[in-house]
């Protein structure tokens, strides 16, 4: 019998790792990297969640977080988005707001 990763790892193999625009499904993508890992082998990840903003667009917002994530956060693997909001004012949307889970590698200890 084929295990759950196994079976992931079809269905990405058929396309269906995608979402509706052909986006990437990042956390399938983890978790069949996490289930990849060999025994023994040191390759732990931290998640933490930011929140990026713009006037402009999500996508403006989501490269706003990671530009600012990665000034203070070293060894960025990946994002999932979350959540999107935005702000209305008198029927228009004024910004736009953009919730992500971003992964990252820990350092060795020394």
């Amino acid at each position: 019998m084929a295990t759950k990763a196994a079976k992931k790892a079809a269905t990405r193999a058929a396309g269906g790792g995608t979402g509706r625009d052909g986006a990437f499904d990042f956390a399938l993508k983890s978790e069949l990297n996490e289930s990849m890992v060999m025994p023994g082998s040191d390759h732990i990840y931290r998640v933490i969640e930011i929140v990026g903003t713009s006037e402009t667009s999500i996508e403006d917002a989501i490269k706003s977080a990671i530009s600012r994530a990665n000034k203070t956060l070293r060894n960025l693997r990946w994002f999932e988005v979350v959540r999107t909001s935005g702000h209305i004012d008198v029927g228009n949307v004024t910004q736009f707001q953009v919730t992500l889970k971003v992964g990252f590698t820990m350092e060795q200890l020394r």
